[in-house]
């Protein structure tokens, strides 16, 4: 899943969660799991988009425009 982050610049940017940026200090917040069917829905809703919305769409989730990630994953899974 890390391949598909932004990174610590991100609005999210941590691999593991959903925790905004600016929350990140904020240990007393518990935040939504990155879970790789969610993620790679939100990944498939940006295909129909332009490629500004798209882009736009996946860095509110903190994600890029890499479709191998997922194609490896259902490769390894046996799925």
């Amino acid at each position: 899943m890390m391949a598909l982050t932004r990174g610590v610049n991100a609005l999210f940017p941590c691999p593991t969660c959903l925790v905004p940026k600016e929350e990140i200090p904020n240990l007393s917040i518990r935040h939504r799991l990155r879970l790789t069917q969610e993620m790679q829905t939100v990944w498939t809703e940006g295909l129909v988009m332009n490629a500004t919305d798209r882009e736009n769409h996946l860095q509110s989730y903190g994600l890029r425009d890499v479709q191998v990630m997922f194609q490896i994953i259902v490769i390894l899974s046996g799925l």
